[in-house]
């Protein structure tokens, strides 16, 4: 079913996952992907249950989610970015790194004298914006995904971020739009599927769940119950427009991690909310099912489909549907 997308689209809050040509020509997304006043479905009601941390730079709000489990929430800009601090009684991990705009390496070391290392769960600019900070970085074994981190987003293509209606806050200290880019980051290791980080204590096992992009990854603390699952699942419109995306390898991911559902409660994704219900992602397959046998109710903006589900919506082009 269509329906025509108008100025009321509910906000759901959305990532940000600019082209190159407009960033630098400054052509803004469509409705259906950057709202106007986004920022006006803030708070999001979820953030009212979660014990809140503390307030770091005028810029990351983070929150306890589970015994010694962070989120840090980047609130002020569009993208809502959120990452994940996991403790062990050896290690720390940083489940991504947001988008670089303030130092999230000093939030993280506010809260924990564990020595911390990163884990990217894809390659895109938003969750491996900080990772330059950090002395050991892993991500998943995909050296095209490994050279774009190492590569990192010149001024050119990263400022939209940073201007415009992108942020509602002031940046934080020495975030200048007109020089702002996102370095290269090195990842010195490469994780396979079923790889097992050990963190002492508490393991996190990485579960390949592309579609989002080719080298997405999930996390699945099986001893806390907890899967960190970055953009392939939180609660807004999921990104799948991209010349990158897959819709049935995305399908396959995520019909992957339904079956294993039974090892975990809850869903920590890496934007707008973090305490999601694990329900939701059988409803994600139950989703791309209806989607690609060609039903669904969804708005429409040129060649862009947003797709309308409980708890979730699915972004995509129309020519994705015909392959």
């Amino acid at each position: 079913m269509r329906i025509v997308a108008t100025a009321s689209i509910l906000v759901l809050g959305v990532v940000a996952l600019l082209t190159g040509a407009q960033a630098q020509t400054g052509t803004p997304p469509s409705s259906l992907v950057q709202p106007q006043k986004w920022w006006d479905a803030l708070p999001r009601p979820g953030y009212a249950k979660l014990e809140k941390a503390g307030t770091f730079q005028d810029w990351f709000e983070v929150y306890t989610v589970a015994p010694d489990t962070y989120a840090i929430y980047e609130p002020y800009q569009f993208q809502e970015a959120i990452c994940y601090l996991v403790l062990g009684s050896t290690k720390a991990v940083l489940v991504d790194t947001g988008n670089g705009i303030g130092n999230i390496r000093d939030v993280a070391t506010s809260l924990t004298r564990l020595p911390i290392s990163v884990v990217l769960t894809h390659e895109h600019a938003d969750h491996f914006g900080g990772a330059h900070l950090f002395e050991h970085v892993a991500m998943y074994n995909d050296p095209a995904a490994a050279e774009r981190v190492r590569q990192g987003v010149p001024n050119s293509s990263a400022r939209r971020s940073v201007t415009g209606d992108n942020v509602w806050k002031p940046l934080p200290k020495g975030v200048d739009p007109a020089t702002w880019s996102v370095p290269p980051a090195k990842p010195d290791s490469l994780l396979d599927e079923g790889a097992v980080v050990d963190l002492g204590g508490r393991q996190l096992e990485v579960i390949h769940t592309p579609g989002h992009s080719p080298a997405s990854i999930s996390l699945l603390d099986r001893g806390r119950r907890l899967l960190f699952t970055g953009d392939h699942f939180y609660p807004g419109p999921l990104y799948l427009q991209s010349a990158s995306s897959d819709l049935k390898v995305f399908q396959a991911s995520n019909d992957k991690i339904a079956r294993r559902v039974s090892e975990y409660t809850h869903v920590l994704g890496g934007h707008n909310e973090p305490w999601i219900d694990s329900e939701v992602i059988p409803r994600v397959s139950q989703a791309m099912v209806t989607i690609l046998g060609g039903g669904g109710e969804f708005a429409e903006d040129g060649a862009l489909r947003r797709y309308r589900f409980a708890g979730f919506d699915v972004l995509l082009r129309a020519a994705q549907l015909v392959r």
